[in-house]
């Protein structure tokens, strides 16, 4: 579960320092899954006015720190069920394979399409293809590593 890329942790503080939105949900829970302690790493952090909420694959590894990190914390099946009536200036979905092997994969892609206005993720799969409109795709590399900035429009 702990992720090790500095290449993606780079590239997540500087898309949210890039983009400044006011609200971000992390797919995944990624500070959770790098160890974080904090909303800092790599000498970058997540501003303190900066809602963060986060969207759960592993809950049953949970420690109360992470309670300070994130503002709110939904289940899986929760937001592939119904999303979230909140909208979100950035989306991110980063080193997790666990995210396109969930049966609820397209609900939750769909979801992220109509409550986020840009998704950063790490693999740009047929199903963000088929199950996401977007008005255009930014890829963006990190050394050897590729990410892709969706531009969903207006949430």
């Amino acid at each position: 579960m702990i992720l090790k890329n500095e290449n993606d942790i780079y590239i997540f503080f500087e898309a949210i320092e890039q983009l400044e939105p006011g609200r971000v949900l992390d797919v995944g829970m990624f500070l959770k899954r790098i160890g974080c302690v904090s909303r800092k790493a790599m000498n970058r952090e997540v501003p303190e006015e900066t809602q963060l909420d986060g969207v759960d694959f592993f809950p049953e590894t949970n420690f109360p720190v992470w309670d300070g990190i994130y503002d709110s914390v939904l289940d899986v099946d929760g937001f592939a069920a119904k999303g979230t009536p909140d909208l979100y200036g950035l989306a991110v979905v980063l080193g997790t394979e666990e995210f396109y092997r969930q049966k609820a994969c397209p609900f939750m892609i769909q979801n992220i399409s109509q409550c986020a206005r840009y998704a950063l993720v790490s693999r740009y799969s047929e199903q963000w293809k088929q199950a996401a409109p977007f008005l255009r795709s930014i890829e963006l590399q990190v050394e050897q590593d590729r990410y892709y900035l969706l531009d969903l429009g207006e949430a």
